[in-house]
C-alpha cells in the first residue's frame, strides 16, 4: 500500500485537495477530525484536558474559548496539549493504515497539519503539499470567523508564525498543489499523481 503524505499551512487548501482524493475513492485519514472527535464529548482526550487545564471542561464537553485563552502566548502550556493529543491521534492514525492494509487498498492519504514536523512523512511514498497565496489565506480565515469559526486573523497569524515555512515546506515536498488558482489544476494534479502511483504498483 502506498501512503500519500498531505500537509499544507493553516487554510492552504489541504482540505479541498483531500476531497479530490476521496472522490478517486481513496480513503484518507483526518488527523483535524481526529482531534474534534477526542474532544468532543465522551472523547478520549476530554478527562486528561480537564485535569491538565482546569475549567476547560465543563459538565463533560469542552470549553474550546476557554482552552484556546489557556495556551495562548504559553509555550509551555501549548506543549502539554500537544503531549495529551498527540499520542491519541498516533493510535487511531495506526488503526487506520491497519484498516487499509487489512482491506488491501491500493492507496490511502494522511492528511496531517504537522505532517512533517512530526516526522510523519518520511513513512510516506509521496508527500503532498497544499499550498495558496498569503493573501487567500488571509482572506479564508476572515471568512471562518465570521462564520462561526471564532479565530480572529491576530490569532490566526500566530498559528502562521508557529507554523513550518512554506519555502521549507515545499522544499520538501514531492507535489506542490496550489488551491489558490483553478480547481481543475487540483483535479488534474491529483489525477496524474494517482496515474503514476498505479503505474509504478
Amino acid at each position: 500500500m502506498k501512503i500519500i503524505g498531505l500537509t499544507g499551512g493553516m487554510a492552504a487548501g489541504k482540505s479541498t485537495v483531500a476531497t479530490l482524493f476521496r472522490r478517486e475513492g481513496v480513503p484518507v485519514f483526518d488527523a483535524d477530525a481526529c482531534v474534534r472527535a477526542l474532544q468532543g464529548e465522551r472523547g478520549k482526550a476530554l478527562p486528561l484536558i480537564g485535569h491538565a487545564f482546569p475549567g476547560t471542561v465543563v459538565e463533560g464537553r469542552l470549553d474550546r474559548a476557554a482552552l484556546r485563552e489557556a495556551v495562548r502566548g504559553r509555550l509551555e502550556a501549548l506543549k502539554r496539549l500537544e503531549a495529551i493529543m498527540h499520542p491519541l491521534v498516533r493510535v487511531e492514525r495506526e488503526r487506520f493504515l491497519k484498516q487499509c492494509r487489512a482491506r488491501q487498498e491500493p492507496f490511502c492519504v494522511l492528511d496531517i497539519p504537522l505532517l512533517m514536523e512530526i516526522g510523519e512523512d518520511r513513512r510516506c511514498d509521496v508527500v503532498v503539499v497544499a499550498e495558496a497565496p498569503m493573501g487567500t489565506r488571509l482572506s479564508r480565515i476572515r471568512q471562518r470567523g465570521r462564520s462561526g469559526g471564532r479565530m480572529s486573523v491576530a490569532d490566526a497569524k500566530g498559528l502562521l508564525a508557529r507554523q513550518m515555512s512554506d519555502h521549507e515546506r515545499r522544499r520538501r515536498a514531492d507535489i506542490v498543489i496550489r488551491t489558490g488558482l483553478s480547481r481543475g489544476q487540483a483535479v488534474r494534479q491529483v489525477h496524474a499523481l494517482l496515474h503514476r502511483l498505479r503505474e509504478a504498483s
